[in-house]
């Protein structure tokens, strides 16, 4: 089969590592709106969490019959991540091959990929929008709340946008951009003659499969979601059990340390578990939104006595002052940022 040109390479490479970025950004966003919400109501997912109005949105959903989102509500979360590297590794290995047949493989498979997770949405949509609590306060027989995979749908009063975010964009992209090389290609080489193929040592190429995708795997600098009841505090060594806390430090390299809460991360930080150095973020789970984990400078922080944290700190922490002052209603407290936190602990 025939090469094809160095201009086609460098953009199937330059694609494979693109898809990389879909470690760093959200992937998909479903955007509502309704008469009593023109502002509207929005919710990011990403390749291992949710973020955004996920508690309003829930709390909506449950007067029709429909259960809180959570991000245990996905176990893709658990491996999406290790997908994402591994497609990134095997399409860069295909680019380098360099040959039409392996930008046929390369875009075959990233079409495959496209497909599957719209399926796998689809059935999740399915399922979350048709199996109702038949005791909700809004029950309309016959109706289904099932959202849109992608583009607009009328939801009650509802309006539902379920679109790409960049990172979804990013896969259809470089999808797009791999189906231009192949037929290109195709179309500039139709009439030329065949020529022999210089034979690629068997065990080179299986080195170089093997290797890349786990090199990239080390590369991974995002937070992973805590496995509860499973993982222990890397400072306290106590066993995470309240999905209320919990946090994590993510080095340069991608090793996370897991943390009880945030007395055990910052005493972590503190006594010198990682480098400053090589601290590729800090991360501190949402109070109102189990499984969701904020980056330490973006949340906001209650301390108060009546909160029965893990370790006795008395803190938890938020995405926002509403959230928070929801809580610090029955609880009261006082609100504090990151670095008061860190210097006060």
């Amino acid at each position: 089969m025939f090469k094809i040109s160095t201009l086609s390479r460098i953009l199937l490479a330059v694609g494979a590592l693109a898809l990389l970025v879909m470690l760093k950004v959200p992937i998909w966003n479903i955007y509502l709106t309704a008469p009593q919400y023109p502002e509207g109501l929005e919710m990011r997912i990403w390749h291992n969490t949710i973020t955004g109005d996920v508690k309003i949105i829930s709390a909506l959903n449950h007067y029709i019959g429909m259960r809180a989102i959570s991000v245990e509500m996905f176990p893709e979360f658990l491996y999406m991540g290790k997908l994402i590297m591994a497609a990134a590794g095997l399409c860069l290995v295909l680019a380098l091959i360099g040959r039409w047949w392996s930008a046929l493989t390369y875009w075959f498979l990233l079409a495959v990929a496209d497909s599957l997770a719209l399926y796998d949405f689809w059935r999740w949509g399915y399922d979350y929008g048709h199996n109702l609590d038949p005791t909700a306060a809004i029950v309309i027989p016959g109706m289904a709340y099932q959202p849109p995979v992608i583009g607009y749908k009328k939801l009650l009063n509802f309006e539902a946008w379920s679109l790409p975010d960049t990172g979804g964009w990013i896969l259809m992209v470089v999808t797009a951009t791999s189906l231009f090389v192949v037929v290109y290609e195709w179309w500039r080489n139709r009439r030329k003659p065949a020529v022999a193929l210089p034979k690629t040592k068997p065990a080179s190429m299986a080195a170089v499969i093997f290797l890349l995708p786990l090199m990239f795997w080390q590369c991974n600098t995002g937070p992973r979601p805590i496995n509860f009841g499973q993982d222990a505090c890397a400072f306290c060594k106590m066993t995470l059990m309240d999905k209320h806390y919990g946090a994590e430090v993510v080095t340069k390299k991608g090793k996370v340390y897991i943390l009880d809460d945030t007395n055990c991360l910052v005493q972590f930080l503190k006594k010198g578990g990682v480098a400053s150095g090589d601290i590729a973020g800090r991360y501190i789970t949402d109070y109102t939104h189990t499984g969701v984990l904020l980056e330490v400078e973006k949340a906001v922080f209650l301390r108060s006595d009546k909160l029965n944290t893990p370790m006795a700190s008395g803190l938890a922490a938020f995405a926002n002052l509403n959230d928070l002052d929801g809580v610090k209603s029955q609880t009261g407290g006082d609100v504090l940022r990151w670095e008061q936190v860190f210097n006060e602990e």
